[in-house]
């Protein structure tokens, strides 16, 4: 019975070949991109499950408020270990880790010697034993209980070991950093799990640096992770922790004024990847939850637009198949066999489209993993869920689509049928007119998002920063110039085409940054705490970089008073509330108190994200090796970029030259938002070409039904635009309701989008105008082929007796 079921089935679908290719093309196209959106967000939600302890890891971190200065910080500070060893039975394990950003007396930049030469390495920590107790770092050589408890110990990553020993089993062996530092390797792990908060390739034992023979309240440089024991109850841990850290502050009190606060919260290690993106100090950029609920929406209303496609044409068609029920009821066919035919022939149709879909969706994961950076394939894991998954899709989406005429249609009494009693027509079907405007809603909607988002990453990209990145070379690791790098600097200032250069580790698109307090008495006072950006630079920082001087003068080497000089921004004396701040001393204590003068004042200019507003910032006079920006203006930049290079290689011949663009590293910045505008225009663009596939089939379909009335209308005379208007016009009403019911939703989802960035775009009233004029368009093109071929058909055809 099933086999002549399928037979029928098949024999149907090819008898109509017009009606099963867009309907296979539509769910098959909906169904892979659909496979593609849930790859990645199932890629996404699996950070750091790799991990088998996963579930009873937290992260020390702080919410803090404090004078104004609000913030989310990944890092805690040292005596944390021995507190909650000694006191707190419930914590089974503490694992601390120090990155780049958390060093003080050292360079931030490690040069792993290879033969005669030296790599920069930049995946970097220094950590210790207890991490491969916490996390699940499988040693392949060596023993991971005490391989970090000696000083000047490391492990390697298996990768690593590869690079610069060619095979696996180095334990035993060295490694000399930044010329002077040997460290035997004692362990080596497998490679890091891309699905990873972070990705380290060196782990350097903590006893070697200074930080940890520090144990005292104060430094806060350390990212601290618990494994703890089972049944926990962590809300009552931080509290109590929380306590703790109040108790032992600079100036207690001060937390329980105003609207300060200070708490500590422990931070799983699952929510780290995505629910961490307003943390500041993370050891690697995390993604954003909202992408994945946004994408993961998306997939939502693709699947329901191909599911909403393969209903309507199989309704539209099950009305010309209403004779061949009558004439089957005549015949003696049961009506649970005509139900089941029905259902057949969609589940049929929903299983071939599966299978193109999971083909298509192979072949594009190459180039989907290049828009998403991501290196997503299909594993047998994936495989065994993603199977079973589709089943279930078939399944479900093949009953809905055949519910209407297998449940509908074989419920007609054969007589009625068979005498024409049943009408048929577009104008008839409540269904498909709630099923079109379903569709198109959400076509708007995603019209909407693509124009909002696009104009917001257009504003990104034209808004005046306050600094010019244009033409602005960075050299990376002037630091390995030692007193040299100023050689080089006034060296390339020489050249032809090269307007200016300046030395500093910071540039307004650059990753290094360091905040400190700054007090505006010499008198410490935690209340007056200005949490500041804190950036040395030379005398031509401020020109090489275009920074517009609002009050007082740059610095001058000329000067020796101007190495205890501050050059502050307009948020900064916002912050002091001076209204003449010129000569003002500040002060900041490190080793020591430092007391500074303000001499200038730069116009507020952007050097972090356009997510944030901008904050207080302090630039002094200090010698800083890290890059060399070069201001370029020559029309012959690669004639130029050669002699660059040969000026670096004079120097530093055995040192790789490199380099970036500034308006490269400024477009790096919003990267992920320049991926999520790209994917969210592909997808949308998908949905909106899936949505009109099924129009165009529903517009041939009332077209066909509709033929005997076009057939008399041009007999009495009627054009082919009346015609072409009268077909038209009924799906037209249907997409002008969807404008009016999507476009306040996507007004208020794009709104909240918006609100992430402190510099943004508006929704003005054109953009709403412009998706549903193109909707229209869309809409109107693509009923407008079936409309003119009825049109333009001879009426003698249509009106020929049968």
């Amino acid at each position: 019975m099933i086999k002549n079921y399928i037979k029928t089935a098949y024999r149907s679908l090819l008898k109509n070949k017009g009606f099963t290719i867009l309907n296979v093309l539509g769910l098959s196209v909906g169904l892979a991109t659909c496979l593609l959106i849930v790859f990645y967000v199932v890629d996404e939600l699996s950070y750091d499950r790799y991990n088998t302890k996963a579930g009873r890891i937290y992260r020390i971190s702080i919410d803090a408020k404090l004078n104004g200065n609000a913030g989310v910080y990944a890092t805690s500070e040292a005596p944390w270990k021995n507190i909650l060893k000694s006191s707190f039975p419930q914590v089974e394990n503490v694992a601390r880790l120090i990155d780049k950003n958390g060093l003080f007396l050292s360079p931030q930049k490690f040069y792993v010697k290879k033969n005669n030469g030296n790599i920069l390495e930049r995946n970097i920590v220094f950590t210790e034993s207890s991490l491969f107790d916490v996390f699940t770092l499988p040693m392949i050589d060596g023993n991971a209980a005490h391989a970090l408890d000696e000083p000047n110990t490391a492990v390697i990553t298996e990768s690593t070991a590869k690079k610069y020993f060619n095979k696996v089993n180095v334990t035993g062996r060295t490694l000399t950093i930044n010329d002077s530092n040997t460290f035997k390797i004692t362990g080596v792990i497998k490679d890091i799990p891309a699905q990873s908060q972070f990705h380290y390739d060196f782990f350097l034992s903590f006893s070697s640096r200074p930080e940890s023979k520090s144990n005292n309240w104060g430094y806060a440089g350390l990212h601290t992770y618990l494994l703890l024991k089972p049944g926990t109850d962590v809300a009552k841990l931080e509290k109590a922790l929380t306590n703790i850290d109040i108790k032992n502050s600079y100036n207690p009190s001060t937390w329980t004024t105003g609207d300060n606060h200070l708490r500590v919260f422990l931070k799983p290690l699952a929510d780290i990847h995505l629910r961490d993106a307003d943390a500041q100090y993370t050891l690697e950029k995390s993604g954003n939850i909202q992408y994945v609920y946004i994408f993961l929406l998306v997939a939502i209303f693709i699947l329901l637009i191909a599911c909403v496609n393969f209903m309507n044409l199989s309704t539209a068609r099950s009305s010309n198949r209403a004779r061949e029920v009558g004439v089957r009821k005549v015949l003696g066919s049961a009506r649970k066999y005509l139900v089941a035919q029905f259902l057949t022939e969609s589940v049929l149709v929903t299983f071939v489209s599966a299978a193109i879909a999971l083909f298509l969706a192979w072949m594009l994961l190459p180039l989907f993993n290049q828009m998403a950076d991501k290196h997503l394939e299909i594993t047998p894991q994936i495989i065994a869920w993603l199977l079973p998954a589709l089943l279930l899709v078939v399944l479900i989406v093949g009953f809905l689509a055949g519910s209407y005429p297998a449940f509908y249609l074989s419920s007609f009494q054969p007589i009625d049928v068979l005498k024409g009693k049943i009408a048929a027509g577009f104008k008839g079907g409540f269904l498909r007119s709630f099923l079109v405007i379903f569709q198109f809603a959400i076509s708007i909607f995603l019209i909407i998002g693509t124009l909002v988002i696009y104009n917001q990453l257009n504003y990104i990209r034209n808004k005046d920063l306050g600094f010019d990145r244009d033409q602005v070379l960075v050299i990376k690791n002037a630091n390995t110039l030692g007193n040299q790098a100023k050689i080089l600097k006034n060296d390339l200032k020489q050249l032809p085409g090269v307007a200016n250069a300046t030395l500093s580790s910071y540039q307004p698109t650059g990753d290094e940054d360091l905040k400190t307090g700054l007090f505006p008495h010499r008198k410490i006072d935690i209340k007056e705490d200005i949490l500041t950006e804190f950036w040395s630079v030379d005398e031509d920082f401020i020109n090489t970089m275009n920074l517009k001087l609002t009050n007082g003068r740059n610095f001058s080497k000329d000067m020796s008073g101007d190495t205890a000089g501050m050059i502050v921004n307009e948020a900064f004396v916002r912050k002091l509330g001076q209204l003449n701040p010129l000569n003002k001393d500040v002060y900041r204590y490190s080793y020591g108190l430092q007391q500074y003068h303000i001499i200038g004042v730069v116009k507020d200019f952007n050097f972090a994200s356009l997510r944030d507003n901008i904050t207080p910032l302090a630039m002094v006079y200090d010698f800083d090796n890290g890059a060399i920006s070069v201001k370029l203006h020559s029309a012959n930049l690669s004639a130029l970029m050669a002699q660059i290079a040969g000026k670096w290689k004079e120097l530093s011949p055995n040192q790789p030259f490199t380099y970036s663009f500034m308006d490269q590293d400024f477009d790096a910045t919003y990267r992920t938002e320049q991926r999520f505008g790209s994917m969210f225009i592909s997808f949308s663009t998908l949905a909106i070409i899936i949505a009109c596939l099924g129009l165009f089939g529903l517009a041939a379909y009332a077209a066909e039904q509709r033929t005997k009335e076009i057939g008399i209308r041009k007999v009495l005379g009627a054009n082919i635009s009346t015609i072409v208007a009268m077909l038209s016009m009924d799906f037209i009403k249907l997409v002008f309701i969807s404008i009016l019911i999507a476009t306040p939703i996507a007004w208020w989802a794009m709104q909240k989008w918006l609100q992430d960035f402190a510099y943004r775009t508006t929704i003005q009233w054109y953009i709403l105008a412009a998706a549903g004029a193109t909707a229209i368009t869309i809409a109107f093109i693509t009923i407008s082929f079936q409309s003119i071929k009825a049109a333009l058909s001879n009426p003698i055809n249509s009106l020929r007796s049968e």
